[in-house]
């Protein structure tokens, strides 16, 4: 008895270290069963980027990707081993600071130290970790943002805490450069939520300068080796994968692409292939075209745009599929590469179960906007649930505008914070009943 009195009291007296064991602990049990790194086909995008940097030479380099990610393969020296250590490192600092943001947005201890605990034990995020893509990364930094972000108190160091969070926006846009939209958010709500405005405009503005000029200067450097100023020469196939449903429906201008567009679409079997299908019609657009791969990308834009005006009615519906796929869960593994027989059955089902709860999790988020919303302009007063659920909601928004297909990913670096906010209101409620009985 006073051996389980000793642990419940080290527990209770030691949240931090009681979560990083945790986390510590589910990771060696993956990687004992799972004895595995998966690769993607976006994991070759970043390798060969971070071989570019590795050899300081970008000339032939296609402009896939942005110079986020391949920074820590790089860092590595393309050790594929220590990079899903340091992800794993990664990711049990996400926990550490998703306990540290819950107490800060006013989430009492113990609920903060059970909820880290059960999203430490959530097997999803830990297989992100054991595979060679940037969503692991993505959700370490969006995490460090939105603790630094609530921790600004000028009796804190808000100096201090505005320049890492300037650093953090910075990187961010160089893991995935969807994010600009983020530090120019972050800045907006600074704004509006701080006075005098002028002080806060000097003191802040830099939260979207700074990933603005690195958003346009790596835009630059595409420019040079492509011939075309983007963050990414992917942003062409991406927003063709929403026309997949009315590819034929285009302009005269666009009716070979559309043709062959179709042709792709109609003889796939299933929904995830369908959401590929512009993939799959790559070479022989290639071939038709005669163009590169970037120069294929700037023609697929522009055939987008033009059939998006075309059928306008047709490409929101198409918007509206990838807005309610952006609020799925993911699971990002290889079943049969379980090293442990029957392992992998064992996982699948635990994997099922955690992705139902955190889908239920979603459903009650997504329900609470609205509330968030409104409550927020009743009382003129940003509160942390209206700060994550107006990020969330843009993210989720554009996103389903841009692309068809893996949506769920764009989900996954805010699911920590999806689940604090969810709390967060679940607390509130109960305070506000205790008030008013």
């Amino acid at each position: 008895m006073n051996t389980k009195r000793n642990i419940r009291l080290w527990i209770e007296d030691n949240p931090v270290k009681t979560i990083i064991l945790t986390g510590i602990f589910i990771r060696m049990l993956i990687a004992m069963l799972y004895q595995h790194i998966t690769m993607y086909p976006d994991s070759t995008d970043y390798i060969n980027l971070a071989e570019h940097i590795l050899k300081l030479d970008f000339p032939g380099y296609g402009g896939e990707r942005s110079p986020g990610y391949p920074l820590l393969l790089a860092a590595t020296n393309m050790s594929y081993l220590f990079t899903v250590i340091l992800q794993s490192a990664s990711g049990i600092a996400s926990l550490v600071l998703t306990y540290k943001t819950a107490l800060i947005v006013g989430i009492n201890k113990k609920a903060s130290f059970f909820a880290t605990i059960g999203l430490s034990c959530y097997l999803p995020m830990a297989f992100f970790e054991f595979s060679i893509l940037s969503e692991t990364l993505t959700l370490f930094t969006i995490t460090a943002i939105f603790y630094l972000f609530f921790s600004i108190r000028p009796e804190k160091g808000e100096i201090s805490y505005n320049r890492l969070l300037v650093v953090l926006c910075g990187f961010l846009i160089l893991i995935k450069p969807f994010y600009i939209f983020l530090p120019v958010l972050l800045f907006l709500l600074l704004f509006f939520n701080r006075i005098p405005k002028r002080e806060i405009l000097f003191k802040h503005i830099y939260i979207a300068i700074i990933p603005a000029t690195l958003f346009l200067g790596w835009s630059y450097v595409n420019k040079v080796n492509t011939g075309y100023f983007t963050s990414t020469t992917f942003y062409g196939f991406n927003l063709a994968q929403n026309c997949v449903n009315f590819a034929e429906k285009t302009t005269p201008e666009y009716a070979e692409i559309g043709r062959i567009y179709a042709k792709y679409r109609d003889g796939t079997d299933s929904e995830k292939e369908t959401a590929m299908t512009i993939w799959l019609a790559e070479p022989e657009l290639r071939e038709k075209t005669g163009l590169s791969f970037p120069g294929l990308s700037a023609k697929l834009y522009d055939y987008s745009i033009a059939t998006i005006k075309e059928n306008p009615i047709d490409y929101l519906k198409q918007a509206f599929v990838s807005w309610c796929d952006f609020w799925k869960t993911s699971l990002y593994w290889e079943y049969g590469s379980v090293a442990v027989s029957h392992a992998n059955d064992v996982i699948l089902y635990v994997c099922y179960a955690e992705r139902i709860v955190l889908q239920l999790i979603k459903i009650l988020f997504v329900l609470f906007i609205p509330y968030n919303i409104i409550r927020t302009l009743k009382e003129k007063k940003l509160s942390p649930p209206f700060v994550i659920s107006i990020v969330v909601l843009t993210a989720s928004v554009l996103q389903a505008l841009m692309t068809y297909g893996t949506n769920s990913r764009f989900s996954f670096p805010f699911e920590l914070l999806i689940v604090l906010s969810v709390i967060a209101n679940w607390e509130g409620f109960r305070k506000r009943k205790r008030s008013f009985l």
